[in-house]
């Protein structure tokens, strides 16, 4: 893992608000989690420009769904470069399919995800994060596109 902070209370700081953001509120929809380390509402940038305000209420609502199609996620992270306020994570993932996504059945097949994700982490909580992921390779994965 790379971080370009020294191995200090603030490595440490960091690496626990992001495993909370991956493990806790990702992985498991965390209600408490998300209260404990995003701000109500946050900034979320999506892939193509889109911009978006949302509430607490409304990003547990999207995890649930998400969770309905991909169960037994897992993430690792291999990278993390830290300057405050800014933090990137370069991130896999990996999910079983359960159908439900673009209207793709499901098939019980094991998907894997790369992502990088940038966060403004301002007093104490996440303020905006900015994604950037592979959904054109897990569209690949799922319907063989492009094979």
């Amino acid at each position: 893992m790379a971080f370009n902070l020294s191995s200090t209370v603030a490595e440490e700081e960091t690496m626990a608000w992001i495993d909370a953001w991956f493990l806790e509120i990702w992985t498991n929809a965390s209600s408490a989690s998300l209260s404990a380390n995003v701000a109500d509402p946050f900034t979320f940038h999506l892939p193509g420009g889109r911009r978006q305000q949302i509430s607490h209420d409304s990003y547990l609502t999207y995890l649930q769904l998400w969770r309905q199609k991909f169960k037994s996620l897992t993430f690792s992270i291999a990278d993390v470069i830290s300057q405050p306020p800014l933090t990137v994570v370069r991130y896999r993932c990996q999910a079983q399919y359960q159908g439900g996504w673009l209207s793709i059945p499901g098939k019980k097949q094991v998907i894997q995800m790369t992502g990088m994700i940038q966060f403004r982490h301002e007093e104490g909580q996440i303020s905006e994060c900015w994604l950037e992921d592979s959904s054109f390779d897990l569209y690949q994965q799922l319907t063989g596109y492009l094979k």
